[in-house]
């Protein structure tokens, strides 16, 4: 049984072992993380999709090579 207790310093949610598979658990964990980090976050919608896109072009430039023959 799951069990969620509520105190003034956050909330503790006590699963027994062998309750929920690991690897669901973990990605339950990496979504709260994430969700966590997202609201503490200072960035606006604007900024992150041009975070987004400069990773994006950053990876294109690093690994276009491995796509596009370049010998002729």
């Amino acid at each position: 049984m799951i069990a969620v207790e509520t105190t003034p310093a956050g909330i503790r949610v006590t699963i027994p072992t062998g309750e929920v598979d690991p690897g669901q658990l973990d990605e339950v964990l990496s979504w709260l993380r994430l969700e966590s980090a997202t609201r503490r976050s200072a960035m606006s919608e604007a900024e992150a999709d041009a975070m987004a896109e400069t990773g994006k072009a950053q990876w294109w430039a690093e690994n276009k090579s491995r796509f596009i023959r370049t010998d002729s």
